[in-house]
């Protein structure tokens, strides 16, 4: 059972930022040393605004996706194991906070019925898009636990510090709070390209973690899981 991730889409993506990086490397100075013009800073630190909105939209993607693949899997809520039921039931939580006094009872019982009655699940496949709008690898990593992965591999990964550092200066310059000057200041296209080949190894991992975790149907019980096989 395989996991039908837009890859595609997100190669192309980062092609664009691949040919917006070339488009730097002309036009940074040959000399000894390099004397880069106010423009070429404004674009390298512009740059870092078109990587981070590919790493955010492509986890968006993969995300929707596999969340999209569960729903059509058209499961019960007691059909997935308990790590990944905060993800699954994430509308019957909304419920739980949005309600006072006596209606809050009600709503716990209506949850464990939910749950106990093998009601069908619907799942939300857009419930990280808020998550992923800063998309640090401690927040993905927490995504991937959402779904009952486990993210160690990306906790421990030695990418972390280079994408963490593309999130703060997008965040920089796209807040305003920093110009694009100095950020673009800091580094040249060399530098840039490093920080993108982190930012694509990070993102291939997660779409790795996720197309395994399909698979494998690891977010099932083992009964469901034994249904859904002999299907």
């Amino acid at each position: 059972m395989g996991l039908d991730l837009p890859k595609g889409q997100i190669t192309d993506r980062f092609r664009e930022v691949r040919m917006f990086l070339s488009f730097i490397k002309t036009q940074e100075s040959m000399d000894v040393p390099p004397v880069d013009s106010i423009e070429v800073k404004i674009l390298r630190g512009l740059y870092y605004v078109q990587l981070y909105g590919a790493l955010e939209q492509s986890l968006n993607d993969a995300a929707e996706s596999f969340l999209q693949a569960l729903s059509e899997l058209k499961l019960c809520n007691n059909d997935f194991s308990l790590a990944i039921l905060p993800t699954v039931m994430n509308s019957h939580f909304k419920s739980l906070s949005e309600v006072q006094g006596q209606k809050r009872w009600k709503k716990r019982v209506d949850f464990i019925s939910a749950i106990a009655n093998g009601d069908l699940s619907k799942i939300e496949n857009t419930v990280f898009s808020p998550l992923f709008q800063s998309s640090e690898v401690e927040v993905i990593s927490n995504v991937m636990s959402y779904i009952g992965i486990n993210s160690d591999p990306l906790r421990e990964s030695e990418d972390r510090f280079y994408v963490d550092e593309v999130v703060q200066k997008r965040h920089q310059v796209a807040h305003g709070r920093v110009s694009p000057v100095i950020v673009g200041s800091r580094g040249r296209s060399d530098d840039l390209e490093f920080r993108l080949e982190a930012v694509w190894r990070i993102v291939e991992l997660v779409i790795e973690m996720l197309d395994e975790h399909f698979k494998s149907l690891s977010f099932l019980t083992q009964d469901a899981k034994r249904k859904l096989t002999d299907q």
